[in-house]
């Protein structure tokens, strides 16, 4: 299974995500100077090329499988590559692992990506850099549930240390939630924090080098929690010069400091922020979830994902060193929560596009025929709506107008 030539450099690619979202495989499809090696889910193989450049080879995988991949990297590459590229939040371990194994200096150190994962390990670092973070405390079994009270109070935030999407995460408001939450989870690799009640913010940014190719924050008008209380999650970018964004850049800027980071990488962000003060809620060495790449792709005119490939692989890219990218227009998007029981009709995509101009994007998630109970988590949604303006306040409010619009449109049985 080897390649014939291996005086090329040698490119592993982790991708269980399909290639239709991130698209990918159109910034390297161009390279014939570098070797590919691609693991990709089988049930995605429609959406690369039948035809491939015999540079690029691909593993169709069934079920995502490390020690297989690991295995087949060896078989292929023998004991030493040159990158190793992992978008997906659940990869960033697994990718610095291999890239120890296979003494990989360029991408993120095993260090880095633990410090963007692990919660706790996130937290501290986070208090060596000086910023501010909520007061805290482990939880891995009930008796450090109920010590988490006790320093923390009522409520507190309890949520996985290796999580994702809010999922798993919960508000403990009172002692009768916390012995329910005693006697129902095995409290294994979670993380309490005091309940801090500021808005949310998420921050997005591309570093190269230590310069920021673009900073753009938005603020969540129903945030990733409030998915529980029937709410869609929503967020709308601020302004520039919003005092906010002042605060937050300062922020970043000191959190990063006391951070293990890669030459260049994108970061998403969560930070409390009540005008004064920052917070940190949490950060992963990756590009925000929802829609937040189509706000950048539209906002910007390029693809982050893409442009941090092609940075890294030496290939022609759209980023200039000298500039820092600010998005055109103001722009948000709402993940419309699902109502309750067998989903029989949503509008078309083309309607809802052609009866609002301020739409730029409008992503189907629900299938019809399907059961729905509200939403799980952040990530369940009927459909995502986007919106460009000339303001915050515009978008915000067009977001939650199409969001009530497209609930009572939605059917079930």
């Amino acid at each position: 299974m080897r390649f014939a030539d291996e005086k090329r450099k040698k490119i592993v690619i982790l991708a269980p995500i399909s290639n239709n979202y991130i698209n990918y495989f159109d910034a390297i499809s161009g390279d014939k100077d570098n070797l590919y090696l691609i693991f990709a889910m089988e049930r995605h193989r429609d959406n690369y090329p039948e035809t491939l450049p015999e540079n690029i080879k691909f593993v169709f995988l069934k079920i995502w499988n490390e020690e297989y991949i690991d295995y087949v990297i060896s078989q292929t590459f023998g004991q030493q590559i040159d990158y190793v590229y992992a978008y997906s939040e659940e990869e960033i371990i697994f990718a610095a692992k291999l890239r120890k194994k296979y003494q990989v200096t360029l991408g993120q150190s095993l260090t880095s990506a633990e410090e963007f994962r692990n919660k706790l390990t996130m937290v501290k670092a986070a208090e060596q850099a000086h910023v501010a973070v909520p007061r805290y405390w482990p939880v891995d079994n009930v008796f450090d549930l109920i010590e988490a009270e006790k320093k923390l109070g009522f409520p507190f935030v309890l949520k996985p240390i290796a999580g994702m999407g809010s999922m798993d995460t919960f508000v403990v408001h009172d002692h009768v939630e916390l012995e329910r939450l005693a006697a129902d989870k095995i409290l294994r690799g979670y993380l309490a924090e005091e309940f801090i009640p500021w808005p949310l913010y998420h921050v997005d940014d591309f570093v190269k080098q230590g310069h920021f190719v673009y900073l753009i924050s938005s603020k969540y008008f129903a945030n990733t929690l409030e998915v529980k209380n029937g709410k869609s999650v929503g967020s709308v970018q601020i302004s520039p010069t919003a005092a906010e964004q002042k605060l937050i850049r300062y922020y970043v800027t000191d959190l990063l400091k006391g951070m293990d980071t890669p030459e260049n990488y994108l970061f998403h962000l969560e930070v409390f922020c009540d005008g004064r003060e920052v917070k940190l809620c949490e950060i992963g060495s990756r590009l925000g979830g929802g829609r937040i790449l189509q706000e950048l792709e539209q906002g910007l005119g390029f693809s982050p994902i893409q442009e941090l490939l092609k940075l890294d692989l030496g290939l022609p890219n759209k980023v200039d060193l000298d500039k820092e990218y600010k998005s055109a227009e103001i722009r948000g998007f709402v993940m419309v929560e699902p109502g309750r029981g067998i989903l029989q009709k949503l509008p078309a995509a083309d309607a809802v596009l052609a009866a609002n101009p301020e739409v730029y994007d409008y992503y189907q998630y629900a299938k019809l025929g399907r059961t729905y109970n509200g939403a799980a988590s952040s990530v369940e949604a009927l459909a995502a709506i986007s919106v460009c303006g000339k303001d915050s306040r515009t978008v915000e409010e067009k977001l939650k107008e199409l969001d009530a619009w497209l609930k009572k449109a939605a059917v079930y049985s």
